[in-house]
C-alpha cells in the first residue's frame, strides 16, 4: 500500500528536477548543487490539532505544511530548490481517495501560484493514530549572502511584510472562541479572509531573493512578532556583544480593517498581530539608509512595507502607542511545549 500511495499521490509533485538528478524512487536523492553557493535546510512538523484545527480541509494541510517551510527559506534569503515530506497517515485517510487526491493537490497548488519549481524529492510514508506531516525545504543561496538573525545594528528600522494577525483571527473564528458581538463586527469576507490566512500563509519567497545587500537581518513570524523579533535581537546581540532593544509603534503595526475594528472595541485584540502567530511573513533589520532602495524593490515586487519601529540600545522592547507607552506584559508567543 506505501508504494501505491507515493506512486499514485506523490511521485507527480516530483517533476522539474534537472536532467541526471533523482527523486522519488531510490533509496535517496541525487541534487545537483550550483557552484558558489551554500545549502539551506529547513524543517518542520505539523500535528493534527495542535498546528491545524482537525476539520482543516487536506489541501489546506498540505498548503500549508509546504508554506511554514519556504517561509523559512525566504527568511533566509533563499531559492527554493525542493522538498522532503514524512507523512503519518491514519488508515483512514490513505484509504480515502478523495482526501489522498486533495492532500496532494495541495502541494501542488501552491508550487503552481509561486511559479517556481519545487520538486518533491523524496521522504516517508508510515501508519499512525493521528495525522503528522513532517516537510523539509532545501534551497540555495550565494555563499555569504544568506540572510541572518544575528546582523541587526543598533539604529536598524525594522521593517514587516504584508499584514500581521489575521492567521491567529482566523483561528478564534475556526474554532469558534471569537465572541458573537465581536464577530458580529465582521462581514462574512473578513472571516473567510482571516479563515484563508490561517490556512493558506503566503510565503515571501520570490521577495527575499532580492534582499541582499538591502536588508541587514531578517526572521520569519511564525510564533507571533514580539516572540520572533526577540530571536533576531537576542542573535544579533550575541553577535555584537551590546545589549539590543526595539521600540515598536504600535500604530504602525500592519493590520487587516477587520482586525483594526476589533482592536479598535477591545485593545487586547492587539495581542493577534503582537503575539498570535501563524503569519509567515518577514521581519527585518533595515539600514535607514537602505530604507528608500527596499522601499523602491518592494513596490517593483508588489510587495507591501511596514516600518514599525526601530533597534535601540535598551536592552528591552518597548511598545507604544502613539508615543504612549502600551502594556504588552502579558502577550506570549506559540509555546511549543
Amino acid at each position: 500500500m506505501e508504494f501505491n500511495l507515493i506512486e499514485r499521490y506523490f511521485a507527480p509533485l516530483g517533476a522539474g528536477l534537472p536532467a541526471g538528478d533523482l527523486g522519488i524512487g531510490d533509496d535517496g536523492a541525487l541534487i545537483s548543487i550550483a557552484p558558489d553557493h551554500q545549502l539551506v535546510v529547513v524543517t518542520d512538523t505539523l500535528v493534527c490539532g495542535v498546528h491545524f484545527p482537525e476539520e482543516t480541509a487536506a489541501a489546506d494541510i498540505a498548503w500549508k505544511a509546504l508554506a511554514v517551510n519556504l517561509s523559512d527559506l525566504a527568511a533566509m534569503g533563499a531559492t527554493p530548490l525542493g522538498f522532503s515530506l514524512a507523512v503519518s497517515l491514519p488508515p483512514n485517510l490513505a484509504q480515502n481517495e478523495a482526501w489522498m487526491s486533495a492532500f496532494s493537490q495541495g502541494f501542488a497548488d501552491l508550487i503552481a501560484k509561486l511559479g517556481l519549481p519545487i520538486p518533491l524529492v523524496g521522504g516517508d510514508t508510515t501508519r499512525s493514530s493521528l495525522l503528522t506531516l513532517t516537510v523539509s525545504a532545501k534551497g540555495l543561496v550565494r555563499s555569504g549572502q544568506a540572510l541572518l538573525r544575528s546582523s541587526a545594528q543598533i539604529g536598524d528600522l525594522i521593517v514587516v511584510t504584508e499584514q500581521l494577525g489575521d492567521a491567529a483571527l482566523g483561528l478564534l473564528l475556526a474554532l469558534n472562541r471569537l465572541p458573537e458581538d465581536e464577530r458580529s463586527l465582521l462581514t462574512e469576507m473578513q472571516q473567510k479572509d482571516a479563515i484563508l490566512a490561517l490556512n493558506r500563509p503566503w510565503p515571501q519567497v520570490g521577495f527575499a531573493q532580492s534582499l541582499f545587500p538591502l536588508v541587514r537581518s531578517a526572521i520569519d513570524v511564525s510564533d507571533g512578532l514580539l516572540q520572533d523579533l526577540g530571536h533576531l535581537l537576542k542573535a544579533s546581540s550575541k553577535m555584537s556583544g551590546q545589549s539590543f532593544g526595539a521600540r515598536i509603534e504600535l500604530e504602525a503595526v500592519p493590520c487587516s480593517r477587520a482586525l483594526r475594528l476589533l482592536c479598535d472595541k477591545q485593545p487586547d485584540y492587539w495581542r493577534l498581530p503582537l503575539s498570535g502567530g501563524d503569519d509567515y511573513q518577514l521581519c527585518l533589520s533595515v539600514a535607514p539608509e537602505r530604507w528608500p532602495q527596499l522601499q523602491q524593490l518592494a513596490r517593483r515586487m508588489g510587495v507591501s512595507l511596514s516600518q514599525i519601529g526601530q533597534i535601540t540600545d535598551s536592552g528591552v522592547t518597548e511598545v507604544l502607542w502613539f508615543g504612549k507607552p502600551f502594556s504588552v506584559e502579558n502577550y506570549h508567543g506559540y509555546d511549543h511545549f
